[in-house]
């Protein structure tokens, strides 16, 4: 394994001159909601210079939780493993870089998730034999050193399903370690034992008449969620599998014209925050945040991005590992699409909110919670003096500074991805 260095500490270095202007930038109070209109600040109201502003809610809260206060979460990621072209860099959040993983000749990175304890990565890869195709799974310690492979049942569906654009390959770990969940290119979901109990199976998701987008494992291990896209992909609904019965059940069907777009398990296992907006090209475009029991109960309105002009949306979202609050992306409409305004992170319970102000970004591809803070994954865009576009790990601290802690040129970084782990239990 080697330590980052070379063009990546060029593209570090301007990262860091870029986040110390805006952490010293003095920001206004910002709106609770993307669309709400922004307060105007008289000459002898104070002004919070480096760390994000509280942002007003509709009812007065007695103790409001503080910034630091929700980023304070116990669990939090120590270190963040990150694609990078054809290889895979594990980034502590002290900021050492190391080389943890080199994609075989002729394969692709597809999708990486680690272990719940911490002490393995998953990783799928795609290569090409003489004939077709073929995806594979490859578990890797916290050495760096493949322990243990399996190649997935490729092609054992009747007629695979083509991937759309929502449909990217994706891996899943189960919470108790034992088992990998890949969604393949082919649009098939194979279960892969990581304890030699069985041979990786296809997971029968017929019955959603449809394609699966994103399935992920409860934090219980007893259900998956996914995306369920029709065939004509007009609609996109919220479904549940039992992994005991197969039985398909329906969280959210959202109405005529709207679609559920992404969604996460809260760490309780019971409950699920998703986004849901409007369909691409509809007169309703704005993407919204809200809250559901996994039966499909309790639905509740976390953060409205608004419906009308200017339109935001909001993505990216993660909750904390503790379940207390979200973090998550504002986009706001601009001239080339839909552009980045802020991260921000809000309260579950008492629904304050936090907004993070970005340096010029051109997109925001994650979020993730770690031990001394928020770690955001950004890629620059080309400046006007030629520098061209960054591929980098921006970090927000609990003081509400921000700072680069890792970067690489974008060019031979793409495509992106990180995941963070979690500190394995002291024993």
């Amino acid at each position: 394994m080697s330590r980052s260095r070379g063009n990546r500490s060029t593209c570090l270095a301007a990262l860091v001159a870029s986040c110390l202007l805006v952490a010293c930038a003095e920001e206004d109070t910002g709106p609770q909601f993307a669309t709400d209109p922004r307060p105007t600040r008289t000459p002898t109201e104070a002004v919070a210079s480096a760390s994000p502003a509280l942002l007003p809610t509709a009812e007065s809260i007695a103790t409001p939780t503080s910034f630091t206060d929700l980023l304070a979460v116990r669990g939090a990621a120590s270190v963040v493993y990150v694609v990078s072209g054809d290889d895979i860099w594990s980034i502590a959040s002290d900021g050492e870089a190391t080389e943890f993983f080199r994609a075989p000749g002729g394969s692709t990175i597809l999708a990486i998730d680690p272990s719940p304890d911490g002490q393995a990565v998953a990783i799928l890869l795609e290569g090409a034999s003489s004939s077709r195709q073929s995806s594979q799974v490859v578990i890797v310690d916290a050495t760096g050193s493949v322990v243990d492979r399996a190649d997935a049942p490729f092609g054992s569906a009747a007629t695979p399903v083509a991937r759309r654009g929502g449909s990217e390959p994706t891996i899943d770990w189960s919470p108790q370690g034992d088992r990998v969940l890949a969604l393949l290119e082919t649009g098939e979901v194979i279960d892969i034992p990581t304890d030699e109990s069985g041979a990786p199976a296809v997971l029968d998701f017929e019955a959603a008449s449809g394609t699966v987008i994103e399935p992920a494992w409860s934090p219980t291990g007893q259900s998956i969620a996914f995306i369920s896209e029709s065939d004509d992909g007009e609609t996109r609904s919220l479904r549940m599998l039992q992994t005991e019965t197969r039985e398909i059940t329906t969280v959210v069907t959202p109405l005529r014209g709207r679609l559920v777009v992404d969604f996460v398990w809260l760490p309780d296992g019971v409950s699920l925050l998703f986004t849901e907006g409007g369909a691409p090209g509809s007169a309703i475009s704005g993407i919204d945040l809200w809250r559901v029991d996994a039966n499909g109960e309790n639905r509740a309105l976390v953060a409205s991005a608004g419906t009308v002009a200017p339109v935001a949306r909001i993505a990216n979202v993660i909750p904390s590992p503790d379940g207390r609050s979200v973090a998550y992306t504002v986009l706001v409409p601009g001239s080339r699409g839909p552009a980045v305004d802020s991260v921000w992170v809000r309260s579950l319970a008492s629904g304050v909110g936090f907004r993070i102000g970005l340096p010029s970004v051109a997109s925001v591809e994650d979020i993730w919670w770690t031990d001394e803070g928020l770690v955001v994954s950004v890629v620059t865009s080309p400046t006007a003096q030629g520098r061209p576009p960054t591929q980098a790990l921006l970090q927000a601290r609990r003081d509400g500074a921000i700072s680069a802690l890792w970067a690489a040129p974008a060019a031979s970084a793409a495509p992106t991805s990180a995941t963070p782990v979690a500190p394995a239990a002291s024993t």
